[in-house]
């Protein structure tokens, strides 16, 4: 009985040692394992925050050529701006130097026409080419404003439907 008791406390402490050398063991796979997954997470981090860098870049530069189109289309809304103005502005030049010239014309050429000196016919020729001259003037303000309004119909039907159209869609 004894050699087995003694065979016991051998046996148990054979166990023990087991234990203990399992339990280290234990501990150090979880250490080994507990490193791996921090290697791993810091790869994956590293990996990640490597994407989120190439992707942030390639967003910035999409926003930069986003911003430089937007630039360059404000530059041209700016030049269509400033080209509307001219061409809205021009017709209304013509016409005021059109009657500037008509004004001009009508006191130089009475002024002429009135210097004669006496001479009928003289008179005669020069009230002529007056008449003729303000004939030329007259149909020229006239053809200038079937000019200008012609061109201020278009600007304002542009884009929009006409109205026979626009009508006949409500009935």
């Amino acid at each position: 009985m004894a050699s087995a008791i003694e065979k016991f406390q051998l046996q148990g402490d054979e166990n023990r040692a087991f234990i203990s050398n399992a339990a280290v063991a234990l501990h150090r796979f979880e250490q080994r394992a507990g490193q791996q997954i921090e290697e791993a997470v810091g790869q994956v981090a590293g990996e990640a925050s490597q994407v989120v860098t190439v992707r942030l870049a390639a967003a910035n530069e999409r926003a930069e050529l986003v911003m430089a189109g937007t630039a360059r289309l404000a530059d041209r809304q700016l030049w269509s701006a400033a080209a509307a103005m001219f061409l809205t502005l021009l017709p209304v030049a013509i016409v005021v130097a059109g009657i500037w010239m008509v004004i001009a014309g009508l006191f130089t050429g009475l002024q002429w026409a009135s210097n004669v000196d006496g001479s009928v016919w003289l008179g005669i020729g020069r009230w002529l080419a007056v008449v003729c001259g303000f004939s030329a003037t007259g149909y020229g303000l006239f053809a200038g404003a079937r000019w200008t309004t012609s061109l201020v119909a278009a600007w304002q039907g542009a884009g929009m439907p006409q109205w026979s159209r626009w009508r006949k869609g409500k009935r």
